[in-house]
């Protein structure tokens, strides 16, 4: 490939490097392919030169190139993106631990500069649609001899380099010791904590049972709950587990049990257990685990639900960043953007629905609170963008602001009221954004009158941002045009906060059209809204 200042009359076929902006306004963005009548429209304008990419007989273009190693690394549990400017990702398609095979990936960097992979931390946690690896190629371009090396060093091994081990349904049983004088509420909180970690990872504690802090009541009670069947059994003592001669794993042993190992390289959950009774796991649970904050006993549980159980070189791993008592919440496959590894590795974005307008051409009628397939408009629209990782979700309320409240009562949304919502809806913006909080790289900006848009393609437009790569500003193309929702990067917000009227930010689009990246999506409801009663009619019908 070939780089560099190029004479218009022979940069035909090339990429455009650097965006230009013609006399008339224009904008010729860069990666434009030029053609010849680009090349005229250029020359028409006084450009003599351009700073292009040139490909050679032997290139492969970047998107080709990234999907293509993409697809060679893909494994069971995980799918890949469609591949964009340079970059292909591959996203899990359920719940489970990510694995990697770190030494093809990191020999995968080292074959050229020009492909660069970088994934997530093995065994992290993930849920469908967590984006696991990237692949990027730095150039436009890379010689098809560094690709054919490239699929040579992740290809060959027994399974491919990234995927997911599922978690698999499991009916668990949690024991817990008691000495005299211990509050019962302790007992009862750790149930439920325990519980929700369970379920978060797609099983459930299906046995509770409590019992004095001796040999005996244990071995009793894990010989019960292996007779019913339970999987893992859990053991949680009154007492710190501090030998392998203490009460919790005697009285596993005496249960039949085969003790593993006890005690793990992170803090805090060094003194978990594991042990074996057959082809079923007990574990012997940690005092921290009785907080809902991620700790070692979350790694060893969540691979034993994938049913990967630890070996002891799998344990001896954990000790580099087994630290984790800066790690606050825990990721929950299940939760959207929760706290923890997951959420820290994306941006953090968030939503503003815009739901304070008068609804001037419907009448008397406040279209926000009609009804469409049995349920009113705002409320579709608020419910359709949960379980995506936005944070917060920020509602904007104006003209009869109990009502919509009342009408979302019971969704995880806050509120934000605009006084000057009569002046237009540049003012329901302002409130909006002015609402977010300071840590925010980016906002999604709703209309709340617009019931068809999908959760997917919302997810879509997720996906697509990064503004550090010229992705600042997504906006969801349908059809050839253009719709809403639309996520704006921070840098943009001072402008969002300026604007006037009953006009909405469509203008910005054109004011940095540099950084607007148009993302396709599947449904139509990105271009439709309900303004009249005509329209609000036909959806009935």
């Amino acid at each position: 490939m070939r780089f560099g200042p190029t004479p218009l009359a022979r940069a035909t076929g090339g990429i455009l490097a650097h965006s230009l902006r013609l006399p008339d306004g224009r904008l010729v963005r860069k990666g434009r392919i030029l053609t010849e009548e680009i090349l005229r429209e250029l020359e028409d304008g006084g450009f003599t030169e351009v700073t292009a990419a040139l490909f050679d007989p032997d290139d492969v273009p970047e998107d080709v190139a990234a999907a293509r190693i993409a697809r060679a690394l893909c494994g069971t549990g995980a799918e890949v993106r469609a591949p964009g400017t340079g970059r292909c990702n591959l996203a899990a398609t359920s719940a489970g631990i990510l694995t990697l095979s770190r030494d093809r990936i990191e020999a995968l960097n080292a074959v050229s500069e020009a492909v660069t992979v970088a994934t997530l931390h093995p065994d992290t946690p993930v849920h469908p649609g967590t984006l696991l690896a990237t692949v990027k190629i730095i150039p436009y371009a890379i010689s098809e001899s560094t690709l054919a090396r490239c699929l040579e060093t992740v290809t060959g091994a027994s399974h491919p380099a990234v995927g997911v081990w599922a978690f698999r349904p499991r009916s668990a049983a949690l024991i817990q010791t008691r000495l005299p004088g211990m509050d019962e509420s302790l007992l009862d909180r750790t149930d439920e904590i325990l519980g929700h970690r369970l379920t978060a990872l797609g099983s459930h504690l299906d046995l509770r049972m409590r019992r004095d802090h001796t040999e005996a009541a244990v071995a009793d009670a894990v010989a019960q709950a292996l007779a019913a069947g339970h999987d893992p059994v859990l053991v949680l003592g009154a007492s710190a587990i501090g030998d392998r001669n203490d009460v919790v794993p005697r009285g596993m042993e005496r249960a039949g049990a085969c003790i593993v190992r006890l005690g793990i390289p992170v803090d805090p959950g060094n003194l978990t257990l594991l042990a074996t009774h057959g082809d079923r796991t007990l574990l012997g649970v940690p005092g921290c685990a009785r907080s809902p904050k991620r700790n070692g006993f979350d790694m060893v549980l969540e691979r034993v639900l994938a049913g990967r159980l630890p070996t002891t070189h799998d344990v001896a791993t954990w000790g580099v960043g087994g630290m984790l008592k800066d790690f606050s919440g825990r990721p929950q496959p299940r939760q959207p953007a929760g706290d923890g590894e997951d959420a820290r590795s994306r941006p953090r974005i968030a939503a503003v629905i815009l739901a304070a307008g008068r609804s001037t051409r419907m009448g008397e009628r406040n279209k926000l609170l009609e009804e469409v397939e049995g349920r009113p408009i705002v409320r579709r629209v608020a419910e359709e963008v949960q379980g995506l990782p936005l944070d917060p979700v920020v509602v904007v309320t104006g003209h009869e602001e109990a009502r919509i409240r009342e009408c979302l009562d019971g969704l995880p949304v806050r509120y934000t009221h605009n006084p000057d919502f009569a002046d237009g809806i540049s003012t329901s913006i302002r409130a909006g954004v002015e609402a977010l909080p300071p840590q925010v790289d980016g906002v999604l900006v709703i209309l709340g009158d617009m019931p068809w848009i999908s959760h997917r393609d919302v997810g879509s437009l997720l996906e697509a941002f990064a503004p550090d790569e010229g992705r600042g500003i997504c906006v969801p193309v349908m059809e050839r045009k253009r719709g809403n929702p639309v996520l704006w990067a921070s840098r943009y917000f001072p402008r969002l906060t300026t604007l006037e009227g009953d006009r909405g930010a469509r203008a910005l689009l054109t004011e940095f059209a540099e950084d607007v990246v148009e993302v396709p999506v599947r449904s139509a409801g990105v271009l439709l809204d309900v303004d009249t009663p005509d329209v609000l009619e036909k959806a009935d019908s």
